[in-house]
Formats: C-alpha cells, structure tokens, sequence
C-alpha cells in the first residue's frame, strides 16, 4: 500500500511542493482497532512545528499523512466503495460529468475540504465545487479548487489525484 518514491516525487512536482512528505502504513487502517493512535502518534514523533501543515486519512486498509509548508488535505479511498449515488448527493451535475471517476472526484473534494481548514471552511463538502481536470496518464489527474473565494482562501491551489489498482488518493495544496 505505500506509495513508490518516484509517485511522491510526481506529487512533489505538480503539487510545486518539494517540502511534501508523504507517510503511508497499512497500520494506519481502520482495520485496525489502534489506528487512529498510531498514525497520531506518529504525526507528534516527526516534531512538526507552526510553520508545517499536515493532513490525515483513512480507508479500511491503508492510512495516509501528509505534511508540507503550505495549507494541506488528503483523502484515500477504496475505488470500489465509492458508487454514483454517494458521490452525488455531494456534487453538482457538471462535476459529475467533468470528473475521471468517481472516487476521484470523492477524493478530490475531501482533499480541498481539509486543506480549507486553515481558511474558511464550509460545513458541508457539497459546497466545494472541483474540476479543470488535466489527465497527465492512466494513473494520475491534476485538478482545482473552482469556488476558491467563497472561502476567503487563495486562488493558486492545486490537487492530484493517484490511483492504484484498488485505491484512490488525492492530495491538494494553497500556495499562498
């Protein structure tokens, strides 16, 4: 389940972050009773100060954290858990049609839904609206917060999205 270096050195270079640190554990899976523990204690044994940002995520079998200098959120999901009818009760008709997939389109709003925390973030994800979608290749889309704004946060941001065979992970920074 962890994500190859040359896949975060990918991130790293579309996110335009080189301070991205990507941990993954399949520990770190809901799964397991001790999770959330874990990848918290974790998070507290890499020291991270003020001035670095960082993002957490679960699925049954994989936990993600990731940390940077800027503004950060992060999603992992199961392909096969995200069906058409979950996805749109939160998105609009043209997100649906714009977006790769749909847990794509999951993961992309709950990866700029937490990376809002430090601004002003809405109370439902539903009112993030997601897309400019460039696919880069079979595994992998770039994507942007469209409704920036409305949030008071800035409008240079940017997201990935990564797929493996079974899961999907996005990861979305705030240049500011």
């Amino acid at each position: 389940m962890t994500l190859s270096k040359s896949v975060i050195e990918s991130l790293q270079k579309y996110l335009q972050n080189s301070d991205l640190n990507i941990y993954t554990d399949e520990c770190w899976g809901s799964k397991n009773p001790g999770h959330r523990e874990l990848i918290h204690s974790f998070r507290s044994s890499l020291g991270l100060t003020e001035k670095i940002f960082s993002s957490i995520s679960h699925c049954a079998d994989v936990g993600v954290l990731a940390s940077c200098t800027f503004p950060i959120g992060v999603d992992v999901e199961l392909k096969t858990r995200v069906s058409e009818a979950v996805i749109a009760r939160i998105s609009s008709e043209g997100e649906l049609h714009a977006a790769p997939s749909f847990s794509a389109l999951w993961c992309a709003k709950e990866a700029a839904f937490k990376a809002l925390k430090t601004f002003e973030q809405p109370s439902v994800v539903s009112a993030i609206t997601v897309g400019d979608w460039q696919k880069i290749d079979s595994h992998l889309e770039t994507f942007k917060l469209l409704n920036a704004a409305n949030f008071n946060s800035p409008s240079e941001n940017r997201g990935v999205c990564i797929h493996t065979d079974t899961h999907s992970y996005s990861f979305f920074i705030f240049h500011s």
